[in-house]
């Protein structure tokens, strides 16, 4: 049980931000159909957001942008569908962060200590 906030913090990169990182590149190097470029994607979708917001481009400009300068995709069906699986994508990354933090919460949390029951 973690006695410092600062154990508990090295607690909870090693048991659960490593372990995401680990598994996260484990899961976007599997060559599942349609998702393996899916990661890459969103990263470069990031970094088009970030610089058109900066530039103080509206939300829809900065998506054209980003289908524009990223992809082949000129149909409005398949662009809705990257962007679904760009939900999908997130959704399990989030699962996957979840599922670390509750295999760790006993250790990073001590069990005993005030408001538990």
């Amino acid at each position: 049980m973690p006695n410092s906030p600062s154990l508990a913090l090295t607690q909870f990169q090693n048991l659960v931000g490593r372990k995401f990182q680990i598994y996260n590149s484990l899961f976007t190097s599997l060559p599942f159909h349609r998702i393996e470029k899916t990661g890459i994607l969103l990263s470069l979708l990031l970094n088009n957001c970030e610089e058109g917001y900066e530039n103080k481009l509206s939300p829809s400009r900065i998506i054209e942008e980003f289908f524009d300068k990223h992809t082949s995709y000129v149909k409005e069906e398949e662009r809705l569908d990257l962007l679904f699986r760009f939900v999908q994508y997130v959704e399990r990354q989030v699962v996957l962060f979840d599922a670390l933090e509750d295999a760790a919460f006993t250790t990073i949390n001590d069990m005993n200590g005030p408001g538990t029951l």
